[in-house]
């Protein structure tokens, strides 16, 4: 450039550099005194800058281009010189409150620059922007907490053009800011930085708690959850369900020793309601219905039921069976006979014994022969040879196929015998006999179940039945069962009523769930489990305040058993409702023998109430 240039830019700068000095002089002791800056490195001025050349780039490279530090209260910058590397002190210029105006037209000789005041005009309203939204800054305390600055309060207001430019101030971010918000308020979480917060945290997670909790609570008194499925193979279904059996035509030339008159007079009561008995205790009201007629002897009842007593041996649970059907049965019409593959063990057994010494005449014990039970039935060709004699006469009912004894041995006994079938399992409750008019199964439970619905753990038929003699018929012509199914249980009982009505023939009954299995049902109607303690409520009503406990004596008495599922293993609680049930039957026991002493009813210590066992 010439020396006119040349010499302009060096009057220019010492004009501009000169106020710079006058003012960073006039600040910079009481400056540094209070921000800690008191050494003598920080007090050193900017030194001098060589000369450039003319126009407005040359005017802008006069500026202080130096790198600003960290500075917490945000009043000024600790800056290097990128000439000398010596650090430089800025203060506020006093043009920084001026970038509204256009800037000086004339240097301090008189001469104009129209370009310094074009270009110091356009960054003027560049910077004014940023000094009008202002940083605000934060300084962190030792403790981990923020402070802002209490003279700057936190905002950089006014910031110099002592540097060609400035990098804006910077504060460290802090993680909680990044961190979505439910980390923010969970203990331990981002958003926690004192013991406050995580007290805070801890508080919030509590009462949600507490909330769940009352939710669930208040939830469970409006609402009411019944889950039940099953999964069944839809071959099966094909096979098993959907395909009808075929019907041997036992109702075409029924057996001469079957009452045909008997199955088909009129009778007195309906023990098919019709409709399903599941909501509240319509159950219940219904089989109260069903009562002994007064003017009518009951006619010669068998009960039937069966023990293995190579499985498990017959002690005091087992002979609760006894007990209730001593208490509740009519003994001048009924008998009970105890069928097993071992007679001499429980003849000798401590518990049966003293029944069969005194209740004898009511009491039997009978060995199991299949070969006799199968003969001139379907079942002969396949279970006869089932059991095997031992070399005393004696024989061992299935010793392969034990699964299989419990669904022959009842159908069998019933074809011989006719009368009520009942497993070892049950608590009689009423006297059966008024069920006897009619040949039945029972319902299994009150879900209606769409494959296994009919129950034989409780069940009448007459001797030589058609009935029975259409089950030998599917049972011989299908495969032997599974064993832990119900095959040749309820899925008998079943098929058979299904292939009954596609041949449009009248089927046996079926009883409703809660005549012999009350506890299979919904829980708010449903009997409490035998082997826990008496509940808090029963049909909805409080266990002592309300009736809840007379409202389950009173529906005992109106259903016929309780079944108890074989679980042998499991105790009565006690004074629970089932061992309060059994005391009774004691003490009506005790009643019942000194009422035949006192009538010489006794033959060398049995109790002999008028029948006589030839008549059964």
């Amino acid at each position: 450039m010439d020396s006119n240039g040349t010499l302009r830019a060096n009057k220019t700068k010492p004009h501009l550099a000169q106020q710079i000095h006058s003012t960073r002089s006039s600040l910079s002791d009481a400056e540094s005194s209070r921000q800690g800056w008191s050494g003598a490195e920080w007090n050193t001025n900017s030194t001098a800058r060589s000369s450039h050349s003319s126009g407005d780039e040359q005017r802008r490279s006069t500026i202080d281009t130096s790198r600003p530090s960290y500075h917490p209260n945000g009043s000024g910058s600790a800056l290097y010189d990128v000439t000398t590397s010596s650090p430089v002190r800025s203060t506020h210029s006093p043009l920084s409150n001026g970038y509204a105006q256009s800037g000086p037209s004339h240097s301090s000789d008189g001469f104009t620059t129209s370009a310094y005041a074009n270009a110091s005009s356009s960054y003027a309203r560049s910077r004014r922007k940023e000094t009008e939204t202002g940083v605000e800054v934060e300084s962190e305390s030792e403790d981990g907490s923020n402070h802002n600055h209490k003279s700057a309060k936190g905002r950089l207001k006014n910031r110099g053009r002592g540097s060609s430019f400035s990098l804006p101030f910077h504060r460290r971010r802090r993680l909680s800011d990044s961190l979505p918000w439910p980390a923010k308020w969970w203990p331990g979480g981002g958003g926690f930085g004192s013991r406050s917060s995580n007290k805070r945290g801890l508080l919030i997670i509590l009462v949600l708690l507490a909330s769940l909790i009352w939710g669930i609570s208040i939830w469970k008194k409006k609402y009411e959850i019944q889950v039940e499925f099953s999964v069944f193979k839809k071959k099966w279904i094909k096979e098993e369900i959907d395909s009808i059996s075929k019907l041997k035509g036992c109702f075409q030339n029924p057996s001469s020793q079957y009452n045909i008159t008997k199955h088909n007079s009129p009778k007195r009561y309906t023990l098919n309601p019709g409709i399903s008995l599941k909501r509240g205790m319509a159950c219940y009201d219904y089989s109260s219905t069903i009562q002994p007629i007064p003017e009518l002897s009951p006619e010669s009842l068998i009960y039937h039921t069966y023990w293995r007593s190579d499985l498990i041996p017959f002690g005091e649970r087992q002979i609760i069976t006894f007990l209730s059907f001593l208490a509740t049965q009519p003994l001048e019409y009924s008998k009970l006979i105890l069928w097993t593959n071992g007679m001499d063990i429980l003849q000798e057994n401590e518990n049966i014994k003293p029944y069969l010494e005194k209740w004898g005449e009511y009491i039997e014990i009978r060995q199991v022969y299949m070969d006799q039970l199968t003969q001139g039935t379907d079942l002969e060709p396949i279970l006869s040879s089932a059991s095997r004699g031992n070399g005393n006469g004696k024989q061992n009912v299935f010793d392969q196929k034990a699964w299989v004894d419990g669904d022959a041995i009842r159908l069998l006994v019933l074809w011989h015998y006719g009368g009520i079938w009942m497993d070892m399992d049950q608590i009689l409750t009423r006297d059966l006999h008024p069920l006897m008019e009619s040949e039945w199964t029972t319902q299994w439970d009150c879900y209606d179940k769409p494959y296994f619905s009919l129950n034989g753990a409780l069940m009448h038929f007459e001797r030589h039945s058609p009935y029975l003699c259409e089950a030998f018929h599917l049972m011989s012509t299908s495969p032997f069962p599974e064993p832990n199914t119900f095959t040749w249980g309820s899925h008998l009982y079943s098929k058979l009523h299904r292939a009954l009505l596609a041949d449009h023939i009248k089927p046996f009954g079926v009883l409703p769930w809660c005549f012999a299995d009350p506890r299979n049902c919904r829980t708010d109607n449903r009997f409490p489990d035998p082997f826990e303690t008496d509940p808090t409520h029963f049909a909805g009503k409080e266990w002592d305040n309300q009736g809840g406990r007379e409202e389950l004596e009173e529906r005992v008495g109106q259903v016929w058993t309780v079944h108890l599922h074989n679980q042998w293993n499991k105790k009565f609680p006690k004074n629970g409702w089932v061992e309060r049930l059994l005391e009774g039957y004691k003490g009506q026991l005790e009643r019942l023998e000194r009422y035949a002493e006192a009538r010489g009813l006794t033959r060398q210590g049995r109790v002999v109430l008028g029948k006589k066992e030839e008549e059964f």
